[in-house]
Order: structure tokens, then C-alpha cells, then sequence
């Protein structure tokens, strides 16, 4: 998978409005398992906590693909201008 193409998936998951619900839904319940859990259960809150954290991740590294490409794009725009102005001045 090119990184332009894997930007373009992230860019299709984080705008899907059944991802996003799936991203809500999750974190809610995570949020209620973690309400819900007595106070004296360090485990489980530890364990509810990392799966918040991961789930963030996942947000997190999707959006960083395509941002990704988008920069390494404008890089390569920049780039190229760069090298077409020093043909012109050579």
C-alpha cells in the first residue's frame, strides 16, 4: 500500500459517520466500565485506562497518516518548484 493510498483509507475511516460512531461508541462504553467499576479495583481501572489510551492511538495514528501525506505532498510541490526555478536561473 503506498502512503498516498493508506492516507486516503485513514482519510475514508476517520470520516465515515459509522466509524465515527463506532470511535463514540466505544469510548462511551469504556467511560460507563469505568464509572461503573468499584473504587477499590485498581486492575480494572488500569486495564479500562490503557484501552482509552489505545483507543486515542488508533484515532491518533490514522490522523497522522494523512497528515503525513499531506506534508510530504506539499514537500514534494516544493521541491519541484525549487528545482524548475533553478533551471530557469541556470
Amino acid at each position: 500500500m503506498t502512503p498516498r493510498e493508506l492516507a486516503d483509507a485513514a482519510k475514508q475511516i476517520l470520516e465515515s459517520p459509522v466509524m465515527r460512531k463506532v470511535f463514540s461508541d466505544i469510548r462511551d462504553s469504556l467511560v460507563v466500565q469505568l464509572e461503573s467499576t468499584a473504587m477499590d479495583d485498581i486492575q480494572t481501572h488500569h486495564e479500562v485506562a490503557q484501552m482509552l489510551q489505545l483507543h486515542r492511538r488508533y484515532q491518533t495514528m490514522l490522523s497522522r497518516y494523512v497528515s503525513d501525506n499531506a506534508l510530504d505532498q506539499h514537500k514534494r510541490k516544493q521541491d519541484s518548484f525549487i528545482e524548475k526555478m533553478k533551471e530557469r536561473l541556470a
